[in-house]
Formats: C-alpha cells, sequence, structure tokens
C-alpha cells in the first residue's frame, strides 16, 4: 500500500515538473518574442507604414502608377484614420517629370466613399510637376472625409 502511494506521488510530482519545464519554456519564448518585438520597435524599417501617433493614422504601401513609358510617374499611399463612425483619409505622393517634351505630370486626386458600387466624393485638386531634374517635394493632401482615395495621373501640356 505505501509502495502505490509513493508511486502515485512520484508520478505528480513527474507531472507537476513537466508543466513547470513547459511553462518555464513559454517564459522564455514569451520574452525572446518580447524582446525581438521590443528591438523591431527600436529600430524601425524604412519601409513601415507605423503611425508615429494615433491622430496620424495608418498608411499603405507605397505605389507607382506611371504614363508614357515613364515620362511621367507619381509614388503614392493612402492613409485612413478613424474617430468612432467618422473615417478620413488622405493621399501623400510625390510626382515626378522625366521627359523634356513640353509635358507635365498631372496628378488628381479624390477622397470618398465607394458604397454599394457608387462614388460619393468629399474632396478633390489637382497637382502638377514639371522639373525633370527631381521628383516633387511629399505632396500631403491632408484629412478629409471618406474611406477611399482616387488618384489619376496624365502628362499634358503644360
Amino acid at each position: 500500500m505505501n509502495a502505490l502511494k509513493l508511486n502515485a506521488r512520484k508520478a505528480k510530482e513527474h507531472k507537476a515538473r513537466g508543466r513547470t519545464m513547459r511553462s518555464g519554456s513559454r517564459i522564455a519564448l514569451g520574452a525572446a518574442a518580447l524582446a525581438a518585438a521590443a528591438t523591431a520597435t527600436l529600430t524601425p524599417s524604412a519601409a513601415s507604414a507605423a503611425p508615429a501617433t494615433a491622430t496620424e493614422g495608418a498608411c499603405t504601401a507605397w505605389r507607382i502608377i506611371q504614363v508614357d513609358h515613364n515620362a511621367a510617374g507619381v509614388k503614392y499611399r493612402e492613409c485612413d484614420r478613424y474617430s468612432g463612425l467618422n473615417t478620413q483619409t488622405k493621399a501623400q505622393l510625390y510626382i515626378w517629370d522625366n521627359r523634356h517634351d513640353g509635358k507635365v505630370a498631372q496628378v488628381y486626386t479624390a477622397t470618398g466613399s465607394n458604397l454599394n458600387g457608387r462614388w460619393y466624393q468629399s474632396w478633390d485638386k489637382y497637382y502638377a510637376w514639371g522639373n525633370e531634374s527631381h521628383h516633387s517635394p511629399l505632396v500631403d493632401t491632408g484629412w478629409h472625409k471618406g474611406h477611399d482615395v482616387k488618384v489619376l495621373l496624365k502628362a499634358v501640356r503644360g
């Protein structure tokens, strides 16, 4: 009878030790993941689109549109921020004109919402750039009501 109790006690100790080992390795893995996350936070990457502040919003990856075999182009991204039921969106873009052909790059931007297949526009503006030596400075459209940004590019006579 004592041997049976002793074996049962050893079995319980073994199970408890096994749990301690597993939870210890979970803690070690958790600490390693936390350290990796802290390192990633401390070393920002150039491609990161994470907001610096809560009011800045979240941005998509950069996208590029080109016309006439890269005679003109725009590199842009969309950013959104939410406050309750209110959604605001904006575009950030660089415009370039690579060809000395009398044309300039013209970008049309619009913000709004696409609901049930219908576009409801809240804001729009044209931007142009004709300097072939370098791209435009960063153009930030500012926050406007909506969920989506439209960006259209043309090379037009300037």
